[in-house]
Parts: C-alpha cells; sequence; structure tokens
C-alpha cells in the first residue's frame, strides 16, 4: 500500500473535479449521436470502422488531455520524470500483491454478476440501448462468437484486424482512460475527497459514461477496481492490466482464435 500525499500535487475544487469528468462525457456524446449517426444505415447497425473510430477519437482525447496536463505542472513526458506523480510502478511487498490479488478476483466475480444486472437496466426506460449500438457494448444481443461482435469483417486469416483491435484498445482505450483518470486526475482529488477519492473517482467514472449507461453496473465495478489499484495499491501500470484484461483479453482470444479459422 502506498503512502499517499498531496502535498506536491495541485488540488482541483469539487467543481473542477466535475467538469474534468464532463468534458469527455460531452466529446463521446457528441461523436457519438451527433458524427457517428450519420453513418449507421437506416435499420443497420454500428459499422466495425465507425466503433473503432470513436473509440480512437474519444479516448485519444482522453489522453492528449491527460498528457498536456502532466506536462503543464512541469513535468517531462517520461516515465522516471513521471513516476512518482502518476505511481507508475507496481505494488510493493508481499501484503500488497495479496490484496492486488483479491481486488482481481472480486472484480473479475463481481464483473459476471453485473453481466445480468446490465441486461436488467438496458429494459428500464430511459436505459435502453438505440437498435443501432454495437454488440460489444449491447447487452440486449446475444453474443456467442467474435463473429456477432463484428458481423461486417472477415475474420479469418484477418491478422491486420486482430492487430488494429489490439493497438486501439491498449493504446487508446487503456493508456488514453488510466492516464486521464487515474494518473492525471485521481491525485488531484484528494483536498475534496480525503481518503476516499478512489471511491469518487470510480464513481464518477461511471457517471461519465452516461452515453452507454445501461452498462452502469458493470463500469462501476471497473471503475472501483481500476481506481483502487492505482490509488491505494499506488500502481498505475497495475490498474492498466486489470483495465485490459476487464476490456479486452476475452475478446481479443475470441478474435485470434476466429482469425485462425477455430469455431
Amino acid at each position: 500500500m502506498k503512502e499517499k500525499s498531496s502535498t506536491n500535487i495541485p488540488q482541483y475544487k469539487l467543481g473542477t473535479i466535475i467538469l474534468m469528468f464532463t468534458w469527455p462525457a460531452l466529446w463521446f456524446t457528441f461523436l457519438i449521436y451527433v458524427v457517428g449517426r450519420q453513418f449507421i444505415p437506416i435499420d443497420g447497425t454500428t459499422p466495425t470502422w465507425l466503433l473503432l473510430t470513436i473509440t480512437a477519437l474519444g479516448t485519444g482525447a482522453e489522453l492528449v488531455a491527460g498528457l498536456v496536463l502532466l506536462r503543464r505542472e512541469g513535468y517531462r513526458l517520461t516515465t522516471s520524470a513521471l513516476r512518482d506523480r502518476i505511481h507508475w510502478r507496481w505494488p510493493k511487498g508481499r501484503n500488497a500483491w495479496v490484496l492486488t490479488g483479491v481486488v482481481f478476483v472480486l472484480g473479475m466475480s463481481l464483473s459476471m454478476v453485473m453481466g445480468p444486472v446490465n441486461r436488467a437496466l438496458a429494459s428500464v426506460p430511459g436505459f435502453v440501448p438505440p437498435t443501432w449500438w454495437p454488440a460489444a457494448s449491447n447487452p440486449t444481443i446475444p453474443v456467442n462468437s467474435a463473429a456477432d461482435v463484428f458481423p461486417d469483417v472477415s475474420l479469418e486469416g484477418n491478422f491486420l484486424f486482430v492487430f488494429l483491435y489490439f493497438v486501439v484498445g491498449l493504446v487508446f482505450n487503456i493508456f488514453g482512460e488510466e492516464i486521464y483518470y487515474r494518473g492525471f486526475l485521481l491525485p488531484r482529488m484528494q483536498g475534496v475527497f480525503g481518503k476516499w477519492d478512489w471511491v469518487a473517482n470510480g464513481v464518477l467514472f461511471t457517471l461519465k459514461h452516461v452515453y452507454q449507461r445501461w452498462l452502469y453496473p458493470g463500469i462501476l465495478v471497473g471503475g472501483l477496481s481500476f481506481a483502487f489499484a492505482a490509488g491505494p495499491l499506488g500502481s498505475l501500470p497495475l490498474a492498466m492490466v486489470f483495465h485490459w484484461v476487464g476490456n479486452f483479453l476475452f475478446n481479443l482470444i475470441f478474435l485470434i482464435t476466429a482469425a485462425l479459422g477455430v469455431t
């Protein structure tokens, strides 16, 4: 467990914290419902190229914002310069790793439990996903294979698509969200929330996903797990691993088997 201190890190006030979670929500909402909607066929679903483009533009903006804001604090954008500021290190000590294992198992278990809860929420008025929403994050659509998630992509032998999916997932989604929300923003929330800053970070991270609010139960479990890894456990790389495993590992396995022609 790390020793937390906000002594050398400027602290945000509550209004600024809320603003820092609000602008990405508005940006994603604009990309999805204003720009992206124009490229979705009538009575059709979201094309895969559009899904990946919106993901890259949305989380790419968070990545750029996080790096720019860290640079404005006076840090060089190197791991050595940012190590203490964004907790770029692994947990230290046996107890920390035991707790890491507990959090990982608990997070994965609760995430699986939240699947039916997401589906139930997706039937509640105000939380029903649009008919064109992609299957990857639409709990109302049964998914049994990678082909169900990417119906417009020929997957067998398509290792270029597998690589593209890996890059978008790791570089943009994982690095983008974790550097911005946990690396940059979480340490600036201690002045308002004290030792519960990681809880506030996880809750606000969940609410930020208003554009896919039918996934709130599952996102909350993930958000709290990632924030705990970066906060009390003091390890941003660990938060990234948690995030990547939860969001992409199993999808990537299904994609690789589909590319290999294994059914």
